[in-house]
């Protein structure tokens, strides 16, 4: 027979089970709902359910211009000892492009993310780059990738050796497999944690060599003409700039048809590009039909998205009036025109009679301003810019008065003539107010036939084309294009 217990005893031993019984029920619950940094207790941060902490987000970019105040508020997990944030799913934040020269310095990287720069590197060079965190804990990491490699997997593809800064700066040789964008992902091995780095670059091999940020397209005009073809339409021009370390395409089209056929064709060129050149985007730079084949693949297309700047060159954008002559959409002499037209593009047989003659109408005032204009609007996420060449025949060439510096090609006068008579003054094909379009750019010394290096690359004494495409494309790079 056991003892009888004391009333005093008794109650004690009821305090102490209801204490533990208290206890049991709730630590768990109040450690996975901890958040630090703002003052903020209790559940903040936690699943309804109890569950595993719900991590804070990111979205859109870093606004704060990299003051940090993104980084207050971190998440913890202390009490469990798990992270707070998921390192395989870190808000991703899109930061600026850092042009030639550009560092970054004293960023502050926000907990729970990981930052994206953007910049352009030319072939055959090599850049050394530099991380130093300068505030935080944990390590932090800096990897190289395609501008499209998917987030998830930008860590396992590194064009670079991995660098890892923690109390010392980290330094890299990136030897650069392809001219154009790249992206630079920064994150830390603490996550939980806000930071702060310095990111710089300095150029090593290739100083000397340039590009884009996004490859250019070269897209070619009628050709057929004095067996041009679309290669060599662009007299030299592909080698001149891919000498220099440009990024270059060159569309290849039908000679002539509609620019509903010509813009499909480049429309699906665009995205072999793409791919070839692991790029995000393009810069179209189209002569002539070219152009309106260019603007037709923005917006008929859709391509808004994957075309940083549009560049036209004497493109017909409100027609040529030779067309419409020569289809008889305008009064006068169709049998010249049209004439004038087929032989200048060398089409002989019926099917390229065809084809030719649903290229000018293509380009004809008529279609132009009544059709292709109003269905085909300008992409607000697209830079547009237009130049034209001028010329004049010899009667004007040799009146200074009229400031004109190029004598048309033979082979074009009979154009030159009729436009100058019906519209004012032009390239040979195409008048002046009719290349404005967007941003315009100013007149070449040069007729229609010069603006590309033709003949042979043959032009104007004072017109030099491939000076011309070099000072075009550099204008491209300071402008982020």
């Amino acid at each position: 027979m056991l003892p009888a217990r004391s009333p005093a005893l008794t109650a004690a031993l009821a305090v102490s089970l209801v204490t533990l019984a208290c206890g049991d029920s709730q630590g768990a619950g109040d450690d996975a709902g901890m958040t630090e940094g703002t003052g903020s207790t209790g559940t903040a941060g936690a699943d309804p359910t109890g569950d595993a902490p719900v991590v804070p987000t990111t979205t859109g970019e870093d606004d704060d211009g990299g003051t940090g105040t993104m980084g207050q508020g971190e998440t913890t997990g202390e009490a469990t000892g798990a992270p707070a944030c998921d390192a395989a799913d870190l808000a991703l934040i899109e930061r600026d492009y850092l042009g030639v020269g550009e560092d970054v310095l004293g960023e502050a990287l926000p907990a729970c993310s990981e930052h994206r720069w953007y910049v352009a590197f030319p072939d055959e060079s090599s850049w050394q780059i530099r991380l130093t965190r300068t505030d935080g804990a944990g390590p932090l990491r800096a990897t190289v990738a395609y501008p499209d490699e998917p987030a998830a997997l930008v860590w396992q593809t590194g064009l670079a050796p991995p660098l890892v800064s923690g109390e010392q700066p980290a330094e890299a040789i990136f030897a650069v497999p392809r001219s154009g964008e790249f992206a630079i992902h920064v994150r830390s091995d603490s996550p939980d944690q806000a930071s702060d780095y310095n990111l710089e670059f300095v150029c090593s091999i290739g100083c000397g060599r340039e590009t884009t940020r996004f490859p250019i397209v070269l897209v070619h005009g009628w050709t057929g003409f004095q067996a041009i073809g679309p290669i060599t339409y662009f007299y030299n021009v592909f080698d001149e700039l891919t000498g220099l370390g440009y990024p270059v395409e060159v569309a290849v089209l039908d000679p002539y048809n509609s620019s509903t056929v010509r813009s499909g064709q480049l429309a699906e060129q665009v995205d072999e590009f793409l791919v070839a050149q692991r790029a995000r985007k393009v810069d179209l730079l189209g002569h002539s039909q070219g152009g309106i084949d260019s603007r037709a693949v923005v917006a008929t297309h859709g391509y808004g998205d994957r075309v940083s700047a549009l560049v036209t060159i004497a493109s017909p954008h409100r027609g040529t009036y030779i067309t419409d002559l020569a289809l008889g959409l305008a009064p006068g002499s169709v049998e010249a025109a049209l004439g004038f037209l087929l032989n200048f593009v060398g089409a002989v047989s019926a099917q390229q009679k065809s084809d030719a003659e649903a290229s000018f109408y293509s380009l004809s005032e008529h279609y132009m301003q009544d059709e292709f204009n109003p269905t085909n609007p300008d992409d607000p996420r697209v830079k547009y810019i237009s130049y034209t060449g001028r010329t004049c025949d010899a009667a004007a060439f040799l009146i200074p008065g009229n400031d004109c510096h190029d004598l048309v090609d033979p082979l074009i006068g009979w154009g030159y003539a009729l436009l100058q008579l019906a519209r004012g003054d032009n390239d040979g094909l195409v008048t002046v107010d009719s290349a404005r379009w967007g941003e315009y750019r100013g007149e070449m010394i040069a007729d229609h036939i010069d603006e590309v290096g033709q003949l042979l690359g043959v032009t104007d004494l004072d017109f030099d084309h491939l000076v011309f495409y070099t000072d075009l494309v550099r204008d491209l790079a300071a402008e982020e294009h």
